[in-house]
């Protein structure tokens, strides 16, 4: 009987095993999963935007392109911490050369930390890397305790991972290599006003208080410094927001200066998009700190059109003193 149940065990932990071993293959050939694309396939970007929603729904390469002649492609993923953001331009890094510019988005809601997360079931399949799996650690303990347990690192986030796995089947069987989303970019077509300016303004009928939160502005600078090593010129940028929520932000002045202090003693720029007039009108938002397709096709050529002034008269600090 003893024999029996040892022998049953060891089979499903074999099986459980071998289950674990399938997925992280299948999801890394998932390319639709911009960790697994971007760390598998050249795609050598002269630059990059990184960031969360507001840089994945808003800046598009290909605009920048058209008025830069820079190549550009968007490593943001969704609701993406400073935690995330690293560990995708590490990925990125380890098989691109590295851009001549990066640009990463930085506001009162990413370094309070409460707008934004490690979305820690982009990157089970690779566990198998000590730095990633310590940033994981960091930032999910929950998940990294039970880790260990064969297979358990795709059981516990399975209803996350599993339309993931499905797809990179898809994708191997078919020898898929351009993702659906080809410059990383996510259009929002023909999305319309949220109503998310009423539910905040209900929310915080005071205002929001947002917080300076030391593990964010940790995980910030190690992107500063993983930039400087290789020789990338940073900058930090926030696009336009809708006007209409600013009294609501009760600190947000107080938050910008600290950015910007910050951005000074690491010898970075700092850009603020917060006087186009754009931010006076809903019909170019469809949230409040997001733009639809007319919002973003007025602030990508503006955004390209500054960078040309900027990168012309060379008006950029020093990497070091």
């Amino acid at each position: 009987m003893i024999k029996k149940a040892v022998i049953l065990i060891l089979s499903l932990v074999l099986l459980l095993w071998g289950m674990e071993k399938g997925y992280d293959f299948f999801m890394k050939r998932n390319v639709n999963l911009k960790s697994s694309f971007v760390s598998n396939h050249r795609i050598d970007a002269k630059v990059l935007f990184l960031g969360p929603c507001q840089t994945l729904w808003m800046m598009e390469p290909d605009t920048f392109q058209k008025y830069t002649g820079l190549k550009a492609y968007n490593l943001a993923t969704v609701h993406a911490n400073f935690a995330e953001s690293k560990v995708m331009l590490w990925l990125y890094l380890r098989v691109n050369k590295a851009p001549q510019y990066l640009f990463l988005y930085v506001s009162g809601e990413s370094v309070d930390g409460s707008f934004t997360v490690f979305n820690t079931y982009n990157f089970p399949q690779f566990m198998d890397e000590p730095w990633i799996r310590d940033v994981i650690k960091e930032q999910d303990p929950a998940f990294y305790r039970y880790s260990f347990i064969p297979f358990m690192k795709y059981a516990y986030y399975n209803e996350f991972v599993n339309f993931n796995l499905v797809q990179g089947v898809k994708h191997t069987l078919a020898g898929k290599e351009i993702p659906y989303f080809a410059n990383g970019y996510v259009h929002p077509h023909d999305v319309v006003w949220d109503g998310r300016l009423e539910r905040f303004k209900a929310e915080n009928p005071q205002g929001r208080t947002f917080k300076w939160k030391p593990e964010e502005i940790k995980n910030l600078k190690d992107l500063v410094n993983m930039a400087k090593k290789n020789n990338i010129r940073l900058v930090l940028y926030e696009s336009p927001m809708l006007n209409e929520v600013k009294p609501f932000l009760a600190n947000r002045d107080e938050i910008k200066n600290k950015i910007s202090s910050f951005a000074e003693e690491n010898f970075v720029d700092y850009w603020v998009f917060d006087t186009m007039k754009i931010s006076n009108s809903r019909t170019c938002f469809f949230s409040i700190l997001n733009t639809n397709d007319k919002g973003s096709a007025i602030f990508n050529k503006v955004f390209a059109e500054y960078f040309n002034q900027w990168n012309q008269i060379k008006m950029y600090p020093k990497l070091s003193k």
